[in-house]
């Protein structure tokens, strides 16, 4: 990790949490941390994988990251106009 080394307040750290603010592609709607595990747990949104994929490869260097596609089942049953039958 880019602190261990120099810092939390080096350019290299800040640059490494760069993506908690998101992109012109990917939008992030929260992050979660539990420290104990030194696990962070974010819901983002994006139309296609490889936006996603581009964010967070810095991170997929230094450790496991799990990307996990989900679907608003909501919204499809509503589209599907299914929603209060």
């Amino acid at each position: 990790m880019p602190w261990q080394r120099r810092g939390p307040n080096s350019e290299a750290a800040v640059n490494y949490q760069k993506w908690l603010e998101g992109n012109a592609e990917v939008k992030i709607l929260g992050v979660w941390r539990y420290n104990v595990s030194h696990t962070i747990f974010g819901v983002i949104e994006a139309e296609n994988m490889q936006a996603i994929t581009n964010l967070l490869r810095p991170q997929m260097h230094t450790g496991n990251v799990a990307i996990l596609p989900i679907m608003d089942s909501i919204e499809i049953r509503k589209k599907g106009g299914h929603w209060g039958k």
